[in-house]
C-alpha cells in the first residue's frame, strides 16, 4: 500500500484564462500551443510560489498535434519547421517550463496515467527524498480526428503536490488497472478529489 500527502490540486480545461501565464512575454506566450498553456497553468498555480524536489510531468498522447503537421509537411515536401520538431517531442512542455519560469528543478517526462505518475512520484521521494516533495503534472487533448485512436474530449490538465509526511490519500497498487484512454484517470481522479466524502475510487482511498 502507498500512502501519499496529496495538496495543491490544481485543474485547468481548455478555453480557460491562465493567470500563472501572464508574466511570460507576449511572443513567447503566443508560440505556446494549447497543450502546453494548460500543463504551465496547472503546474505554477499548483506550485504558488513554493519549491518542490522535483517534477514529474505525464501524457498520454504529449503534443500530438504539432507531430501531425510536421508529418503533413513531409507528406507535402516542406521542410518542417525546427521550432515545431524541437517543441514537439514528449518532454518539450518539461523543457518550456524550465527555460520560461527559469526553475532547473529535476524532471522526468513520461507516457504515463495520473496513477502512474503518482507511483513515479512516490518512487522518487521514497529512494531518494522522503522529506522531500514532488509536483506532479498530468495533461492531455484529443489527437487529430484522423487517429484511428480518436477520441473527443476537451483538452486539460491536473497538478499536484505530493510528500510522503501526513499522509492523506493511498494506493494500493495491487488494485491498479489499464486504463484506456489513459486521460480517465485523471477525470476520474479529480472528481474523486472534489467529492470529500467519497472515501475510495478503484484503488485510491482516503486515510
Amino acid at each position: 500500500m502507498i500512502q501519499l500527502n496529496v495538496s495543491q490540486l490544481k485543474f485547468s480545461c481548455a478555453g480557460e484564462v491562465h493567470p500563472a501565464l501572464e508574466h511570460i512575454p507576449t511572443m513567447q506566450r503566443r508560440r505556446l500551443s494549447t497543450l502546453a498553456k494548460l500543463a504551465l497553468n496547472s503546474a505554477v498555480e499548483c506550485l504558488n510560489q513554493q519549491k518542490v524536489d522535483y517534477i514529474v510531468w505525464a501524457s498520454q498522447y504529449g503534443d500530438e498535434h504539432k507531430t501531425y503537421k510536421i508529418l503533413e509537411d513531409v507528406l507535402q515536401d516542406l521542410t518542417p519547421s525546427p521550432t515545431q520538431f524541437s517543441t514537439s517531442v514528449h518532454n518539450a512542455i518539461a523543457g518550456l517550463y524550465s527555460i520560461l519560469y527559469k526553475d532547473a528543478t529535476p524532471a522526468t517526462s513520461l507516457c504515463a496515467d495520473w496513477s502512474e505518475a503518482m507511483i513515479e512520484a512516490y518512487a522518487y521521494l521514497k529512494t531518494m527524498h522522503p522529506q522531500g516533495r514532488v509536483l506532479v503534472v498530468y495533461y492531455d487533448e484529443a489527437l487529430p480526428e484522423i487517429y484511428e485512436e480518436h477520441q473527443h474530449f476537451q483538452g486539460f490538465s491536473m497538478a499536484a503536490v505530493v510528500g510522503l509526511e501526513t499522509p492523506n490519500l493511498q494506493l494500493d497498487e495491487t488494485k491498479l488497472k489499464q486504463v484506456e484512454p489513459k486521460y480517465l484517470d485523471a477525470m476520474h481522479f479529480n472528481e474523486f478529489w472534489k467529492q470529500t466524502l467519497q472515501q475510495s475510487y478503484g484503488a485510491w482511498s482516503r486515510c
